[in-house]
Formats: structure tokens, C-alpha cells, sequence
């Protein structure tokens, strides 16, 4: 609290800190200068326009069900289509889940965190600086990431919201939205500290981050089926960990077996023998595993 003081003067000056850390801030120090960011969105369209460019069709809807032969999958039921496969890889984030619903035996057990986040968009340059905040008065502990293309993107914005598989079954990804009180906590805590935050966020956004209760994603082929697999529960490390796991599921699928990767350890059959004690709970823990904002 406080004015900048003479420390964070000095960073700025050094280049150790970034000029819009222009308020109240009594301490800040550099933890890293060797690291890079990625935009998720920008990301995950540049993959999708590649892979159309090589022959895949993108069809958006809302997936009913697998039309099965014996252990395989036939075909993807979307809305009225019959979608034919031979290969179908689960991967809808915190709503993977309803694949329960889909192969007979399989226990998915999953946390959906619904986490808001918002952006402000700059007419100037902004110093690439990604801030790391400690818990404020306001309920936050804001992670702060300026892009290339002069937005200002914030999470850690506190008061998220956990819903466990049958709420997840419930809700629609577009029923998915920011949450106003929290928005405001935000904008209160980065607008002390920046100029850039002396006016309304230009966007409020919320997603919802998949946490299974042992804080592992489930990677790996569906147990009792020949051609069925699951990608998803990677909570809010899916883009750094999305290029990766790309490769050990086609090495998977391909090959027979994850070369670059050691899968075992996120077997998605491995709650589907024994039911967990927690199971149905809701909060920050299951399985005595912290999950949410805290991994």
C-alpha cells in the first residue's frame, strides 16, 4: 500500500520492472527474465486453421452419445448427425465428464472451477511484464499478463465458483460468465496499483478450468474400448501442457504406445475400480488433493 516507493522507482528505472506498476506499490522484484507467454486464443485457432488446411472439418455442436460396434466406436452422435470414426479422442475440458454417460463403467470424477478474468485494451505499448500479486484487501491475488497486441490480461481475481460432475452435466459452456462482483474487486485492486486500470475493464470473461481430484489430467485410451480416448483435465496449465500432450496422444493412437511420455500416471480408468470417498463432495478438496486456484 502506499505510493511507488524508492525500490519500485528504482526496478522501473533498471528495466527490472514495468513502467505501468506506476501507483501504489510498495515492493516488486523480478523473479524471471527467461520466459515467454502464449496467447490461448491465437493459439488454438492457428491449430485449428492448420489442421483444416490439411483436410479436417470442424462441425460445432453439442455432442448426444457414441453410436457403438462391440468395443468400438462407430460413429459420434452431434445433434442429428451421425458423425463416422475410427478414432474418437475426448477432449471437451471440464465437461469430458458426461463421456460417463457414454462407455459403461467409466468414472470420471471432475471439478469444474468457473473462474472470471478480465481485459484492458491500450492505445500504447505496454511493457511486457507479467505480474504476480500476492492476496490484497479485495479478495485477489491478481496475475497480471500484458500481449503483443496491447491488452492487459488478468486472472486470479478470486471468489471462483466449483461445480462437481452432475452440475457440470447441467451447465452449458455459453452459461459460462463473469461473475460482476468479482470484476469489480479486480478492477479495484489493479487500478491502485496502474494507470493502465483507471477505467473499466474492456472486457469480463469467465472459463472453467478441469480439475480432477487427484490435480492429474486424465491421458490415455478408455478402458473396456478399442478406439476411444480421453485428453482433458490439465486445470489451468492446458496451453502450456496442450503441445505435449498433442504429441503423446497421436504417439498413442499412431503407434501404440506415448514414446515422449509416460502415460501410466493419468490412466483415465484409474477411479473407475474402487469409488472415491469423496466422491459427490464439492469445495477446494476431494480425496484430501488440493484442486482449483490451488495447483
Amino acid at each position: 500500500a502506499g505510493s511507488r516507493s524508492k525500490t519500485v522507482e528504482a526496478a522501473v528505472k533498471g528495466g527490472k520492472a514495468p513502467s505501468w506498476l506506476d501507483k501504489n506499490v510498495a515492493k516488486a522484484s523480478l523473479m524471471d527474465d527467461q520466459t515467454a507467454q502464449t496467447n490461448p486464443y491465437e493459439l488454438t485457432n492457428a491449430l485449428m486453421d492448420f489442421a483444416v488446411s490439411k483436410g479436417a472439418r470442424i462441425v460445432k455442436g453439442k455432442v448426444d452419445g457414441m453410436e457403438m460396434d462391440g468395443d468400438k466406436v462407430k460413429a459420434v452422435r452431434v445433434g442429428e448427425e451421425a458423425i463416422e470414426t475410427d478414432c474418437c479422442v475426448i477432449a471437451m475440458g471440464p465437461w469430458s465428464c458426461m463421456a460417463e454417460d457414454w462407455f459403461p463403467g467409466l468414472s470420471l470424477p471432475m471439478q469444474g472451477v468457473r473462474s472470471t478474468s478480465i481485459v484492458y485494451k491500450s492505445e500504447e505499448n505496454v511493457d511486457a511484464f507479467a505480474l504476480f500479486c500476492a492476496e490484497d484487501s479485495n479478495g485477489c491475488h491478481l496475475e497480471v499478463y500484458p500481449r503483443a497486441s496491447n491488452e492487459i490480461y488478468l486472472c486470479g481475481i478470486g471468489g471462483s465458483k466449483y461445480l462437481d460432475n452432475d452440475d457440470l452435466k447441467r451447465v452449458s459452456p455459453e452459461e459460462i460468465t463473469a461473475d460482476p462482483s468479482r470484476v469489480a474487486a479486480a478492477e479495484r485492486s489493479f487500478g491502485s496499483m496502474s494507470s493502465l486500470g483507471s477505467k473499466k475493464a474492456d472486457i469480463a470473461q469467465a472459463c472453467m478450468r478441469p480439475c480432477p481430484p487427484d490435480a492429474k489430467p486424465y491421458l490415455g485410451r478408455i478402458p473396456g474400448t478399442q478406439n476411444a480416448f480421453i485428453a482433458a483435465g490439465h486445470n489451468c496449465w492446458g496451453i502450456l501442457w496442450a503441445p505435449v500432450t498433442g504429441l503423446a496422444m497421436s504417439e498413442l493412437i499412431l503407434d501404440g504406445k506415448s514414446k515422449c511420455a509416460d502415460l501410466s500416471p493419468f490412466n483415465p480408468g484409474r477411479f473407475s475400480k474402487k469409488s472415491s470417498a469423496s466422491s459427490g463432495r464439492r469445495g477446494r478438496q476431494q480425496v484430501d488433493e488440493p484442486v482449483g486456484e490451488q495447483w
